[in-house]
């Protein structure tokens, strides 16, 4: 009887001493973790490793002060002012020829996007018939 409980005594500090190892091994999250440094820290990872389309000084350049941007409360997303991007391409559209200009204000207004910016960049389709073209004048 003495040699079991032995038996068991041991067997037990055995697992005690296992599970103690791994909780310890595991790693701990960090407390009150800034979520623009985890932001920063994934982005120049991305450079080092060769992830990103850009030399690599560049890309630490760029994610660097992309950080300290965002530190300020200067860098916004597009998905916090979606307003502003799209007042930005209805601008673009002055550019246009006055020709064009009315089709460029209703791609911006009605297009459909594809793409991304990560792919390579985005593309804005409107697909019209002919009786939706507005005539020229003179036509």
């Amino acid at each position: 009887m003495n040699t079991r409980r032995c038996h068991t005594a041991a067997w037990l500090a055995a697992v005690l001493l296992a599970v103690g190892g791994v909780a310890q091994a595991a790693p701990k999250a960090p407390r009150n973790t800034d979520p623009l440094r985890l932001q920063y820290e994934r982005e120049r990872a991305n450079c080092m490793t060769g992830q990103t389309n850009q030399p690599r000084d560049v890309c630490l350049k760029e994610a660097g002060a992309a950080y300290a941007q965002a530190r300020q409360g200067k860098l916004i997303s597009p998905s916090d002012q979606p307003d502003q991007w799209a007042a930005n391409a209805l601008k673009r559209c002055q550019a246009q020829p006055p020709e064009d200009r009315e089709m460029c204000e209703r791609r911006v207004r009605e297009g459909t996007v594809t793409g991304s910016a990560e792919a390579g960049g985005q593309l804005t389709t409107l697909v019209v018939r002919s009786t939706d073209i507005p005539k020229q004048p003179g036509s």
